[in-house]
Formats: structure tokens, C-alpha cells, sequence
């Protein structure tokens, strides 16, 4: 998966134990899992101001999640990569399967966000006191600066230069190297959404202050849930409509680039491919039995 830090603490909680979990870029999906509550701790710690007390509810909240996310999501993602290898083991890729792929992730994702959400408030629910609100919030608009001045600072050419390098990273993880034509693609479909980044923390930017409004009106546990879930998945429905374009826009982009690849593969990355995805699944179900 893309290399990323998802900037609030509600989007990086949701992130780390999200999709990711399954279809992690480390070489080994059982050692990423097992460092999941270290990594959702670190991320409470990083954005909030912890007492005793709330370290000890960020810790219980993080196992409970973690359990949740074994058992309930595990099988689903490891049933997903399953489809995928039988999908590449009947032959080519069509666009079909791809938009079939990606319909279905998303339904994952959104039932990954639905899931987590309730735990992710419990934690967010002891932080809505005005001065816990001012550091979370203050948190949040350093990483925004300091993530607004990396892309302004670096050249275009640099940025497109490390985004291919990133996502050629990430299909040889799965598929093995790539030909040169096939990084060429990758080329032709990253130049035009090296801006979308920008486009991304200006969003993020007001869907941070939208959470930071919401806790210090003192949110009821379940109906903070409910603005977790919504603010991580359409979170222009809160703070800006006309980005839903943009989304579905980045959404198509990715998708496109993903039905070219795959359709380009030869025989060898389609065996390669099926068989990384199959190792995952293996290690994703023996993660969910507790192996």
C-alpha cells in the first residue's frame, strides 16, 4: 500500500487499522500486525494530551479494536485477496475485474472505518475539555504546515519522481519487477495528480477543524461515532460538497492506472501475482485464528 501519514488522529487510526493491515508493503503481514497496537498508541500519543488515565483507555480502546479487527475484518480481507487470485489465474485482467476489485475494497474500507469508529470516540470522548481540544488541534495544523511546506518547497520533478518510485514500489511488492513500458505507465498516469496532494490538505485541513469544533460541543460516545465514520469516508458532506468531485475524480485516476497495469502483465507477473496474494491470505486467516 502507498506509503502515507494520514495527518488527524481520527484518519491515522482508522488508516493504521484499516486496509492496511491486510494488504501491508512489509515483507512479513504477521510482523506488521503484531506491531498494530504499538503504531495505534503511538498515534494517540503524538495528537493528544494523555494523562494516566487516558493512557489507560487509549490502551484498553487500541486491544479492543485490534480483537474486533482480527476477528470480524481478517477473514473478509484475506476472502478478498483470495477473489483476486483466481481472477488473475483465469487469465488477462479486464477493466471489469478492476472496477469489480476496487467496488469492492471500498465496501471494505467503509465497513473497516464503520467498525473502528466506535473505539476511535470512546478515546476522542474524554477529549473535549477546551484545553484538550487546543492541543489536539494545534497538533493537527503542525503537521498540516509542515506537510503544505514539503510540497511547496520541492520541485515538481521531485515530487512526480519519488510518487513513481512509490507506487512502481508497490506493485513489484505484489506482481515483481516491472517492465520499462509498465513503469512508463505508471509515469503517464502519476504526472497529472502530482497536485491533488495540495488539493488533499486543504481538505483535510477544514475536516480537522470540523473535528475539533464537533469535540467541544461535548459529543454523546455513539453520535461522535457516527461524525468519525462520516468525517473519515465523505467528509466533503460536512465541510465541503464540491470535493466530492475531486474524490471521485482521485478514485477514477487510481482505478485507470491500475486497469492498465494489470492488463499489461505478462504470464510470469500474473503467476507471481497470484502467489503473493495467496501467501497473504494464508498468513491473514492464520492471523485470525490466532496463529
Amino acid at each position: 500500500m502507498p506509503k502515507s501519514r494520514l495527518p488527524s488522529l481520527i484518519l491515522r487510526l482508522a488508516g493504521t487499522i484499516g486496509i492496511v493491515l491486510a494488504l501491508s508493503a512489509c515483507s512479513s503481514v504477521k510482523l506488521f500486525y503484531g506491531f498494530a497496537d504499538n503504531a495505534l498508541e503511538s498515534r494517540a500519543e503524538e495528537y493528544l494530551d494523555l494523562d494516566a488515565a487516558d493512557e489507560r483507555v487509549v490502551r484498553e480502546e487500541v486491544a479492543h479494536l485490534v480483537a474486533w479487527h482480527r476477528t470480524a475484518m481478517l477473514p473478509r480481507y484475506a476472502a478478498f485477496l483470495l477473489r483476486q487470485a483466481e481472477t488473475t489465474d483465469k487469465g488477462p485482467w479486464r477493466r471489469e475485474d478492476v472496477e469489480t476489485a476496487f467496488a469492492d475494497f471500498r465496501v471494505l474500507l467503509d465497513d473497516t472505518v464503520a467498525g473502528a469508529a466506535p473505539y476511535i470516540a470512546r478515546v476522542l470522548a474524554r477529549h473535549t475539555a477546551p484545553g484538550k481540544v487546543d492541543h489536539l488541534e494545534t497538533q493537527m495544523a503542525v503537521y498540516i504546515a509542515e506537510e503544505r511546506l514539503e510540497e511547496q518547497e520541492a520541485p515538481f520533478d521531485e515530487l512526480l519522481e519519488e510518487r513513481i518510485e512509490r507506487r512502481v514500489g508497490n506493485l513489484e511488492r505484489f506482481i515483481g519487477p516491472l517492465r520499462d513500458d509498465q513503469i512508463e505507465m505508471v509515469r503517464r498516469h502519476t504526472r497529472p495528480t502530482v497536485g491533488d496532494r495540495m488539493l488533499w490538505l486543504d481538505q483535510l485541513e477544514k475536516r480537522q477543524r470540523a473535528l475539533a469544533d464537533y469535540l467541544r460541543r461535548d459529543p454523546a460516545s455513539a453520535a461522535l461515532a457516527a461524525f468519525v465514520y462520516k468525517l473519515v469516508l465523505r467528509g466533503y458532506d460536512i465541510v465541503d460538497p464540491s470535493y466530492e468531485t475531486v474524490s471521485a475524480a482521485r478514485w477514477r485516476k487510481l482505478e485507470a492506472l491500475y486497469a492498465d497495469v494489470m492488463a499489461s502483465l505478462s504470464d510470469e507477473q500474473r503467476l507471481h501475482l497470484s502467489r503473493t496474494l495467496r501467501g497473504y491470505a494464508n498468513d491473514i486467516l492464520e492471523l485470525a485464528a490466532g496463529d
